[in-house]
């Protein structure tokens, strides 16, 4: 719960920084006399010199309703700003480049505001969990005890090729030379061996803690009442044996880390073995340093404009702020719908997943006035940047998180 009051304090917070960037110019009215501020002559709505709102109210009704707008933020200029970022970015992105600001959310703001509310949804849809009795978890058991079946006569016969090739190895006499290629081919052998052994034996124990975990689960299902009788019921997830899974791993030093520095890795090892910790640290870092993904992406859209004269940096960090924006709210709507319609899940990521490239193209179309075939193939190496800089993106939060 801690996770989820954290991420509901950072939508707030997002909400009221928004806010504070994109400032309020609501209901003000016209006001004369001397600004309390900096005691400049007013004659209008704010004061020419220091740009404070002329009329001040001191009710609490007004205070409540700015911090429900600075976390809603839902203004006019909201309903103007929304619907051209989904359906025509390349008209919105091109006047705000252009100088018609007012009328629309910032792109900083929204980028705030969208991304800490894809964070808020995260917190609570993460930890969603499959229902299912007793019977498909039996199901899931047996299949799982089949596997370890299988893994073990496996293992044995891997076991029995590791003795023979120990023993070939033995039986050539000492007289062959380490370089020979006699001693060579039984030297690798063995080596080969004793890998497929080891790898044999730790399939064996991962399956093992999956089944552990099962039991637990199942044993500490709670019992309900059916029409047909009395059933056992439980919530099985894969995360948790996941979870389960990579600790165990962690514990046991199956897990390799190099980074090529020997107490960064000690640090993440240790994470590791507390994985709900280490995933629930990647997340806040992943929120806390979401702004990262801009100065990432402006080189690769530098790179995809070098020589067009007329383009700036600005440009392409507006453009990054509404792509971005535009993407966050995909994920709220994705993550939604697997909590509300699990059934239309699959279709629904399907339309997401198509609405991506769609929206890249026009957006950049229209913000660059660019040809249709200038924008076809710059999208094209746009979403393969897209892969990499969210890759960069990724690595530096989770060496983040689990570190620090």
């Amino acid at each position: 719960m801690s996770g989820e009051m954290e991420a509901a304090g950072a939508a707030i917070t997002a909400g009221l920084a928004a806010s504070a960037i994109d400032s309020d110019k609501r209901g003000h009215h016209d006001v004369h006399g001397a600004c309390p501020n900096c005691g400049a002559a007013i004659d209008g709505k704010f004061c020419a010199e220091c740009g404070q709102p002329a009329h001040l109210h001191r009710t609490l009704g007004h205070m409540v309703e700015e911090f429900l707008h600075g976390i809603i933020h839902f203004d006019t200029r909201a309903w103007r700003t929304l619907p051209l970022l989904a359906f025509r970015p390349g008209t919105l992105t091109h006047a705000y480049i252009h100088g018609k600001r007012a009328k629309y959310i910032s792109p900083l703001a929204i980028f705030l505001l969208t991304v800490f509310t894809m964070f808020f949804v995260f917190a609570f849809t993460g930890d969603m969990v499959v229902n299912a009795n007793t019977e498909e978890a039996a199901i899931e058991m047996e299949e799982a005890r089949a596997n370890v079946a299988q893994l073990r006569a496996e293992s044995t016969e891997a076991d029995a090729a590791l003795l023979a090739a120990r023993a070939d190895l033995a039986a050539i006499p000492a007289t062959v030379t380490a370089d020979d290629p006699l001693r060579v081919a039984a030297s690798d052998k063995v080596a080969d061996a004793e890998e497929l052994a080891e790898d044999k034996a730790r399939d064996i124990r991962i399956v093992e803690r999956t089944i552990a975990t099962l039991e637990r689960v199942i044993a500490d299902a709670p019992v309900t009442v059916g029409e047909d009788g009395v059933t056992q019921t439980t919530k099985i997830t894969g995360l948790d044996v996941f979870y389960d899974q990579v600790a165990e791993a962690a514990r046991a030093g199956e897990i390799q880390v190099n980074t090529g520095f020997k107490s960064v890795d000690k640090k993440i090892l240790e994470k590791l073995q507390n994985p709900e910790l280490a995933v629930y640290k990647i997340q806040n870092t992943a929120y806390k340093f979401s702004f990262l993904l801009v100065p990432i992406s402006l080189p690769f859209m530098w790179l995809l404009f070098v020589w067009r004269r007329g383009v700036t940096l600005f440009d392409h960090a507006v453009v990054v702020l509404y792509s971005l924006s535009f993407m966050s709210l995909l994920f709220v709507v994705g993550a939604l719908t697997a909590m509300w319609a699990a059934g239309i899940f699959e279709f629904a990521m399907s339309i997401i997943t198509l609405a991506i490239p769609v929206h890249m193209y026009f957006h950049i179309k229209g913000a660059y006035s660019l040809s249709w075939f200038s924008a076809l193939w710059r999208t094209a190496f746009l979403l393969v940047f897209c892969v990499l800089a969210l890759s960069l993106f990724f690595l530096a939060i989770v060496v983040l998180g689990l570190t620090g």
